[in-house]
């Protein structure tokens, strides 16, 4: 014998095969606790704020909002620009072949000559109709309602992402109350084969409670699939990319407190909504833009008065004259002809629009259906935003009033279904009764729970809509 081994076998076998084996359950575990950090690291947590940042982050619509915003500053400013004065600076050089007059050598020449002309020039309008000081408050109110039509449209993607994950937190909460009955069916059905196998049980209580349970099933799956769908469409209002990510929606914390707080009178809350709403902002700005556009038109028809101004000077290889002695150097270098053929010239223009194939008449025809159209959307932003604060505030108030009878509704129907449930298991009561009670209870919680989300939607819109800003949860 070799110790407690088995005969033959030297004792440092085992220890390798212990040492192989612990090595082993290492290498397992150690693969096992990476694979699932890796799974926990791609598992992302969306709440309410996270899926708001997240879809103004990404949103298409937005980030041209805000290019929109971008133009309208650089037209702004290039109106400012308008005011001022042009200038430019330029030179020629210049080969002439025959006979042609000098201008600097003040004589015919025959030769081939080279010749320059440096200048500095400058031009600014007087006076044009005021047409630069309407656009320049044109600009001014379409950088406004660019500034203004960011802020609806980060608005309207708060109010659809809002929407969207409210719609799966309440598809969970439908799921959860079908899980729950799907659980007590399955104990009613467990319990109902027991009493049946020991003859004191039905067949029909057992096939009854059977479909039931199959049917149950079927809601829940249903409820399942369109949890699912809900869940796309909120991805995809945030543009998520869903490669390599699993994304978890976090449930929302509802402050039963603040359900049934009344809200300000609806004649309040509307006009302190229009007064803050960037889409009815947005659209008065772009009408007072028209009313500047359709000014700046009509200053066309006015005479445009302009000064311009040149300094410059002129260069040839056939000399220049000195102006001081009168006499003609042939041989003068090309700084000293720039400085003997200075010039300095100032002109003044007016022009009056007399016949222009009616281009003038047209541009005022389209300001005013530009405006007439900015004025229709205005009385349109306002229809809108008048529409949805009438929607949202009945309904607001119509789920408050569903809500409170919901709840007691609720109290009362769970208190029949364990009186029921009771006298069933008892066999003092028929299954259909007791389903019916059943039935009764979870309809009570499913109104319950709608009634409780749909407030909270509409207090999240008005909130958005008054504020314009969403507080976060």
């Amino acid at each position: 014998m070799l110790g407690p081994t088995a005969p033959g076998r030297p004792f440092f076998h085992i220890t390798n095969q212990k040492l192989k084996m612990r090595t082993l359950i290492f290498a397992v575990c150690f693969l096992a606790g990476t694979s699932l950090l890796a799974q926990e690291n791609n598992v992302v947590e969306l709440g309410l704020e996270e899926c708001i940042n997240t879809a103004l982050d990404r949103n298409i619509s937005l980030k041209q909002a805000r290019n929109n915003e971008i133009i309208a500053e650089s037209n702004r400013l290039q109106s400012i620009m308008n005011f001022f004065p042009t200038l430019s600076a330029g030179i020629n050089y210049d080969y002439f072949f025959g006979n042609f007059f000098d201008t600097n050598a003040a004589r015919q020449v025959s030769e081939t000559t080279n010749s320059s002309n440096p200048n500095l020039s400058s031009s600014v309008v007087l006076f044009n109709g005021f047409s630069n000081h309407h656009q320049l408050r044109q600009r001014k109110q379409e950088l406004v309602a660019a500034t203004e039509n960011t802020k609806s449209t980060r608005q309207n993607i708060e109010s659809l992402i809002l929407s969207s994950y409210l719609t799966v937190i309440l598809d969970k909460e439908n799921i959860k109350i079908a899980k729950e009955r799907v659980e007590l069916l399955q104990a009613q059905l467990d319990r109902e084969k027991k009493r049946e196998s020991v003859g004191v049980g039905s067949l029909e209580s057992v096939y009854n409670f059977q479909g039931q349970l199959a049917n149950q099933k079927l809601t829940l799956v249903n409820l399942e699939n369109t949890l699912k769908r809900d869940l796309l469409t909120l991805f995809q209002a945030m543009n998520l990319d869903l490669a390599g990510k699993d994304y978890v929606v976090k449930p929302y914390a509802v402050d039963e407190s603040e359900l049934l707080l009344e809200e300000q009178p609806y004649e309040i809350l509307l006009e302190e909504i229009l007064t803050k709403a960037p889409a009815l902002k947005a659209a008065e700005s772009s009408f007072e833009a028209s009313r500047y556009q359709l000014k700046s038109a009509r200053a066309q028809r006015l005479p445009t008065v302009s000064a311009f101004g040149r300094v410059g000077s002129n260069y040839s290889s056939n000399g220049a004259r000195n102006p001081s002695t009168g006499e003609y150097e042939p041989n003068a270098t090309f700084s000293e002809q720039i400085e003997y053929n200075e010039f300095q010239y100032v002109n003044f223009s007016l022009s009056i629009p007399i016949f222009t194939r009616f281009q003038t008449s047209n541009n005022i025809q389209t300001s005013k259906v530009t405006m007439a159209n900015a004025e229709l959307d205005v009385a349109s932003a306002i229809n809108t935003m008048t529409n949805l604060v009438q929607s949202v505030y009945l309904d607001l108030v119509s789920a408050q009033q569903t809500y409170k009878s919901a709840k007691e509704n609720l109290e009362a129907t769970s208190q029949t279904f364990e009186f029921m449930k009771k006298r069933f298991e008892t066999g003092n009561t028929d299954f259909y009764t007791y389903l019916e009670s059943l039935n009764n209870k979870n309809r009570a919680e499913l109104e319950l729970v709608n009634a409780k989300y749909s407030i909270v939607f509409r207090q999240k819109i008005l909130e958005l809509y008054s504020s314009s800003e969403l507080a976060k949860n």
